[in-house]
């Protein structure tokens, strides 16, 4: 598979996982009344949109693939921190989980994968061009 196809999967996967984070923010802010972890997963939402936005624009920039998985590795380290049965300074709801949590987590979980795999092809490409390059 070659590198724009996994770059359109992991951005399939990005969206996907945003639009989870702006059914969760409409779900704390207007049902629940949580102005901050509504106010949390909007951020996240509209991070994951920049981002998109960011790696379609350099589509052989490993930056927005660098902070995407360290992003996304750290909203997943978060939210097994919450999910601990002693953690509750995050609130009344830990160590419950949710149908909402459990489907960005794997999707997520596509997400880092597909960007380490993005990673990966961008330097064997470079590698490549690299080999053909004539010397002078």
């Amino acid at each position: 598979m070659n590198k724009n196809s996994i770059i359109g999967i992991v951005v399939g996967f990005m969206i996907a996982t945003s639009i989870v984070y702006f059914v969760e923010t409409s779900e704390e802010l207007f049902e629940k009344q949580d102005m901050v972890k509504g106010s949390f997963f909007l951020v996240v939402a509209i991070a994951y949109i920049l981002v998109v936005f960011w790696m379609l624009k350099g589509p052989n920039s490993l930056v927005p693939h660098g902070v995407i998985i360290a992003g996304t590795i750290g909203l997943i380290a978060l939210y097994a921190m919450t999910r601990t049965d002693m953690a509750v300074v995050f609130g009344m709801e830990a160590g419950s989980i949710g149908h909402l949590g459990m489907v960005s987590k794997v999707v997520q979980v596509g997400v880092v994968i597909g960007s380490v795999w993005a990673v990966i092809q961008t330097k064997k490409e470079k590698r490549f061009q690299n080999k053909n390059m004539p010397t002078v």
